[in-house]
């Protein structure tokens, strides 16, 4: 998900190689905005198949760039193999003096694996 230059881009592993249906989702904040970002914060909500642990941002201040500033997602698929993981994401930030608001799907997560 991309909005007024924040970018999320997931890094998708299986922390268990016996629970397949396990995945952690470390999501990587980039600012492309051209000043500091305040205030990030990003909501996830996922299917009822899905059961989710979401943990805290490592900051909610992101400098310009970076990449450095990760929030990591546990996800169970309990469908796996029958039904694709879904995210819906909500994210709100501070930008040059203005609040941001953004929601957005992300479902390009290879079939059958997540």
């Amino acid at each position: 998900i991309s909005k007024d230059g924040l970018t999320v881009e997931f890094e998708c592993s299986k922390p268990d190689q016996w629970n397949k249906q396990k995945s952690t989702l470390l999501a990587h904040f980039n600012n492309n905005t051209g000043e500091v970002v305040y205030g990030m914060n990003l909501q996830v909500a996922v299917p009822k198949h899905v059961a989710m642990d979401m943990e805290p941002a490592s900051s909610t201040t992101i400098p310009v760039g970076s990449g450095k500033v990760t929030q990591k997602v546990n996800v169970t698929n309990s469908m796996l193999g029958t039904k694709n993981l879904v995210l819906k994401l909500k994210i709100g930030f501070s930008s040059k003096g203005q609040k941001v608001e953004s929601m957005g799907t992300c479902s390009g997560f290879p079939a059958g694996q997540y």
